[in-house]
């Protein structure tokens, strides 16, 4: 069997052709008027990509008075085609690529009938290759380049020509012209079609670049005036050859059959391998997160408990004193903690700073009292007010009060004082 890991295929009217590293091989097709696909050998494994041809799928330009693209749906392109081009919409299956313009959106829509992708759907060749691609999409694009100016492109090959005009930033139609290129006489019709096909589609002759690739026949109908930059080809190859020879398709450009509610199995399977291993690792951290937050809760109240615990045992303590620091602090330093000045000192400091509180409140951040002196930290809303605070604190005290730090934020003045 046939290396997947290397395949491509190109399927035209002259038949099929196998890629498999740099050798292109053609493969016989067996008859089957039951079938719209042409029947393969069964030794053949899939490929990585098809390439369908173009005129077994409808193609049509839009225009619709929308903000984005993502607001365009299959419901909205099929009742479009209903009207301008009389499908019946249960039949088609469709593709689409649209971008934004002055007015809304733009862009064009290849269809592709029901009963074929069924088949496609239901074949293990095709139906296992990941990228199901429409091969003039993919060579008038290449031809494209990187350009945006409004351009005509032609590509032709020893079967036939493809054709299309990239306009404001947007493809306004494509098209295949099948023929026999090796009648120089119907080269020459073909290429006078070519021209009437592209002005249809909107090509200005005298104002528009041409690219792509021509033989002689097509750059002598468009005149010696016309801004040509197309190469120009003296030997055709076929379009399978030209078709498999092209860049390898990435999944994010190419404009894959193959989306939504058909895409590829295989690629599913690829992402379902990290994909498990990642909901696991999340699930696990979120579980995590749950038990932390829950345990936090318990502690909150735990401690909120306690709180109110201490906050009667002060009050019990100090029936006459705010609590204006942390009650079990508070309390500990009334009792003559270890590193703190006696129980007399103790209290007749709380004592000063619960009266300068009481003329001159703050936001009380904390208070030290130890045999080094007093220290206390907290916010007021103006410089007025830490003075007036300072001064308060000296009247009581009859001690020199310092003011240690300040920190404007905002209207807010965090401060230290010590004395």
């Amino acid at each position: 069997m046939t290396d997947i890991s290397n395949t491509s295929m190109s399927w035209c009217p002259q038949g099929i052709a196998l890629r498999d590293g740099e050798n292109i091989s053609l493969h016989p097709i067996a008859k089957d008027e039951d079938s719209l696909l042409p029947q393969l050998s069964d030794d053949l494994a899939a490929p990585q990509y098809i390439y369908l041809p173009m005129e077994e799928l409808l193609v049509r330009p839009f225009a619709f008075p929308l903000k984005h693209p993502k607001f365009l749906d299959k419901d909205i392109l099929l009742e479009e085609l209903a009207d301008t081009a009389g499908i019946e919409p249960d039949d088609w299956w469709l593709t689409w690529r649209a971008n934004s313009v002055s007015d809304g959106i733009a862009g064009l829509v290849f269809g592709m009938r029901n009963e074929l992708k069924d088949e496609l759907a239901n074949t293990s060749l095709w139906q296992d290759a990941p990228l199901l691609l429409v091969d003039g999409w993919q060579r008038l694009n290449h031809c494209l380049g990187d350009k945006t100016d409004d351009v005509a492109v032609i590509d032709v090959d020893a079967d036939g020509v493809f054709l299309g005009v990239f306009k404001q930033g947007i493809w306004q139609g494509m098209r295949r012209l099948n023929a026999d290129m090796s009648d120089a006489e119907v080269r020459k019709a073909t290429a006078q079609q070519t021209i009437w096909s592209l002005q249809a589609m909107g090509f200005e002759m005298a104002s528009m670049t041409v690219l792509g690739h021509l033989t002689h026949e097509f750059t002598d109908i468009l005149g010696a005036g016309a801004d040509i930059q197309a190469e120009a080809v003296s030997e055709l190859h076929p379009r399978h050859h030209i078709n498999l020879n092209l860049p390898a398709p990435s999944e994010k450009e190419a404009l894959n059959i193959r989306h939504g509610s058909w895409a590829s199995r295989g690629t599913s399977a690829n992402l379902q391998a990290w994909y498990r291993p990642a909901l696991l690792a999340v699930f696990v951290c979120i579980l995590g997160l749950g038990l932390t937050v829950a345990d936090n809760y318990r502690l909150e109240s735990q401690i909120a408990e306690m709180d109110s615990s201490i906050e009667q045992a002060f009050h019990r303590g100090l029936p006459e004193q705010p609590v204006i620091i942390d009650a079990l602090a508070q309390l500990r330093q009334a009792a003559g903690g270890q590193g703190t000045s006696s129980k007399s000192d103790v209290s007749q400091q709380l004592y000063i700073v619960s009266q300068a509180f009481k003329e001159t409140p703050w936001q009380m951040q904390s208070l030290t009292i130890n045999k080094s002196g007093t220290s206390l930290t907290g916010k007021v809303s103006s410089l007025d007010i830490l003075n007036t605070i300072k001064d308060k604190l000296a009247q009581f005290s009859s001690k020199d009060v310092q003011i240690a730090d300040t920190d404007l934020k905002g209207n807010e003045v965090a401060f230290k004082v010590r004395w």
